[in-house]
């Protein structure tokens, strides 16, 4: 029997043992270490981004404007400031501004009395004396009748609408009852024509004289120590163009 087989055997069995006896001797701490040592690895660190801010539009708002507490009153309209002297009614003389402002006032009136026409009984740039207290010596100054055409009927009803169309055309007018003014004087309405540039120094101190219509009172004089004849049919109509023009309510 050959012998190297054997032989081959042991080697064999050798080798086994002394691998075996490796893997069971106890391992040092230098080599547990080797082993089991973490290995850092840089890692990219993320930083935080901050939010991004975005403006939002401040609304804006617009104003509304809010109702006037004194609107214009009906009727108003600013006359022309035409002066040219024209002859109406019984020869007498008015300007085109107070003939406009009387054919408005006749259109927001509406009644059968014709302002602009046949009830003229005095007009302006006139000098009566004292009877009308140098009122109708300038422009802007006109009686007018109350009473139907023909007759001597004073239409009482037409009164206070015809003041009020009169007033908001641009006048203060007041009625003179009878003897009013002076002794046996006639029934009439007398008219100022407000803005007026040629109004005479009497007819202005009617507006805003003591005495005046801007004030609440009837344009007659009073005595000295006396009190002003109150207005009869309310207060005065405020225009903006008379406003425009310097006039107030002085009451």
């Amino acid at each position: 029997m050959s012998i190297f087989p054997r032989l081959g055997w042991i080697t064999t069995c050798t080798l086994l043992t002394l691998l075996l006896s490796g893997c069971l001797m106890p391992q040092t701490d230098a080599a547990r270490t080797a082993l089991f040592t973490p290995t850092l690895f840089a890692t990219a660190t993320q930083t935080p981004v901050p939010p991004t801010l975005t403006a939002t539009q401040t609304p804006t708002f617009t104003a509304i404007p809010s109702p006037t507490s004194t609107p214009e009153p009906a009727g108003c309209q600013k006359p022309p400031e035409d002066y040219t002297q024209v002859e109406v009614n019984n020869g007498w003389t008015i300007n085109q501004r107070t003939l406009a402002m009387l054919t408005h006032a006749q259109e927001l009136y509406g009644g059968e009395i014709e302002i602009s026409g046949y009830a003229i009984t005095q007009g302006s740039y006139h000098d009566n004396g004292s009877y009308s207290f140098g009122t109708h010596l300038g422009g802007g100054a006109v009686d007018l009748s109350v009473m139907r055409r023909g007759t001597y009927t004073v239409l009482w009803e037409e009164v206070e609408p015809l003041l009020r169309a009169l007033r908001a055309a641009g006048f203060a007018a007041w009625l003179r009852e009878y003897g009013e003014v002076y002794a046996d004087s006639a029934i009439h309405i007398h008219a100022i024509a407000i803005g007026d540039r040629e109004l005479s120094a009497a007819a202005q101190d009617q507006l805003t004289g003591p005495a005046g219509y801007f004030r609440g009172y009837s344009g007659l004089p009073f005595p000295d120590g006396g009190t002003p004849t109150p207005d009869r049919y309310g207060g005065p109509i405020l225009c903006q163009w008379m406003i425009d023009l310097g006039y107030r309510d002085l009451r």
